[in-house]
């Protein structure tokens, strides 16, 4: 195993520099000049102060507070192409996390403990005393450290296709397998990626997911543009680097199971087989949604039965 993960970091060393024009290209991330992407109408672009790091977030809508939390690859505009209706029943706050894009990048604090309490400080400084949730990917793992925390504060909460670290017996099985979590940890990830964003991401894409071209021309130039701001990379890597303090944050967490309304959606291709027995091992009310011919990045691949699921549970009284 440890000679396979050798030669991978070799192989993405030689593919990053392949192409470099100079070494300061790789050390560096390329000053972008790509104009971030505007929310639809009717929202705003934020920064706020919490929890001592810089927290962007787009917020809009009416109704109770609904927080979207993205994952890795993406950022709050993941969510976009379904903010309009969203908006139509909830107050939308879609942050960008610690570590990427307009958000603050500090040298800690990416464990998913401390990125739930950014969030849940963010929501406090908005005038919010409870909360919806939906988390994706590496916004899943925030998501649950913060229903785990401030649990009679979240009114329901949507996980949205990866896996908790710690969770077993999932967790030991997958961590070994999925390559990049490995390469991601690495302290010299950022140096590799950084100035190679677009062929980093254009190529890691299509790993994790199932539809070809689900990404808009667009989507695909904010996602490239936000992990191309100074140290995004680096830091984003760090929610990975975090991933051993989060397990035995997990196992903690677990002993108190979540009693909030759950529901999990996975892709057919990625985590639908385990996700809502996952989530049963720390959660006492579990609903689960598999989304037929999906891979991991599901708003995008298929838009409309994830908007469904999230619309029908989210609108629907808790019993």
């Amino acid at each position: 195993m440890k000679n396979c993960i050798i030669g991978l970091l070799l192989a993405v060393l030689f593919t990053a520099c392949k192409s470099a024009k100079s070494e300061p290209d790789i050390v560096a991330a390329k000053d972008t000049t790509v104009v971030a992407a505007q929310p639809p109408a009717g929202f705003k672009s934020e920064i706020a102060n919490v929890n001592g790091v810089a927290i962007h977030y787009v917020t809009g809508g009416q109704g109770d507070p609904l927080l979207l939390i993205h994952g890795f690859g993406q950022n709050w505009y993941m969510w976009n192409r379904i903010l309009p209706e969203l908006s139509k029943h909830f107050t939308i706050i879609a942050p960008d996390l610690r570590g990427l894009g307009e958000s603050g990048k500090p040298d800690s604090g990416y464990d998913k403990k401390t990125m739930a309490t950014d969030l849940h400080e963010l929501v406090k400084k908005l005038g919010y005393a409870s909360v919806n949730v939906a988390g994706h990917d590496i916004g899943l793992m925030v998501a649950y450290a913060y229903a785990a925390q401030f649990g009679n504060e979240v009114k329901k909460i949507a996980f949205l296709d990866a896996l908790l670290p710690g969770v077993e017996p999932v967790w030991s099985d997958l961590k070994h397998k999925l390559w990049w979590f490995g390469f991601f940890a690495w302290p010299g990830s950022g140096m590799v990626v950084a100035g190679k964003e677009k062929e980093f991401l254009t190529n890691f894409w299509p790993v994790v997911g199932h539809i070809n071209d689900a990404f808009t021309k667009e989507e695909t130039e904010e996602f490239i543009r936000a992990y191309s701001v100074k140290g995004s990379t680096t830091a984003a890597f760090h929610w990975f680097g975090a991933f051993e303090q989060d397990a035995k944050d997990n196992l903690e967490f677990m002993k108190n199971k979540l009693k909030m309304p759950v529901l999990t959606i996975g892709g057919e291709y990625q985590s639908a087989p385990f996700l809502g027995d996952h989530f049963k091992k720390v959660a006492m009310n579990v609903k689960e949604i598999k989304i037929a011919g999906a891979g991991h990045w599901l708003v995008q691949e298929k838009t409309q039965p994830v908007l469904d699921g999230m619309m029908e549970f989210f609108m629907t009284a808790k019993p």
